[in-house]
């Protein structure tokens, strides 16, 4: 199974592009062998399901710039020093929990976006928004490099 997971803040802006992303996916490719998590933020509970993916791919944006640029990169798993002070889990750290936990981890990719507003708001930008197709097309390259 190749799992797809989109976070952010969907009320900080461009935060939310993963969600934003992961919705619009689900809705045009169901599949058996494709499972799709759109969350606010990546918790501990999700190790369980990354423990029965063969592979996984997490979107969200990202602070940097140049504004828009779009990465994919592939992931290991990394046990943060003091993961219960943590507020906010990476996809690192929750591999590891998948592991630490299950016996396995997934093999994992981060696509990420550069922002161009984390500001209080609850849409994208309008510049966000015209990257969208850009990254929907990325991702969806990736699933299928990934099948």
């Amino acid at each position: 199974m190749l799992l797809v997971i989109g976070y952010g803040n969907t009320l900080r802006s461009d935060d939310g592009v993963g969600k934003v992303v992961v919705e619009r996916l689900e809705a045009k490719r169901p599949s058996a062998d494709l499972q799709f998590l759109a969350c606010h933020q990546l918790l501990p509970e999700h190790a369980e399901l990354l423990s029965q993916a063969d592979r996984v791919i997490f979107i969200d944006a990202a602070a940097g710039a140049p504004p828009g640029a779009i990465a994919v990169r592939e992931l290991t798993a990394v046990s943060e020093d003091n993961p219960a002070l943590i507020h906010d889990i990476t996809p690192q750290t929750l591999l590891a929990y998948a592991q630490l936990l299950y016996g396995r981890a997934p093999e994992a990719y981060l696509i990420t976006v550069n922002g161009y507003s984390f500001a209080y708001g609850d849409s994208l930008t309008k510049e966000m928004t015209a990257v969208l197709p850009k990254l929907l097309f990325q991702v969806v390259e990736s699933i299928g490099d990934l099948n």
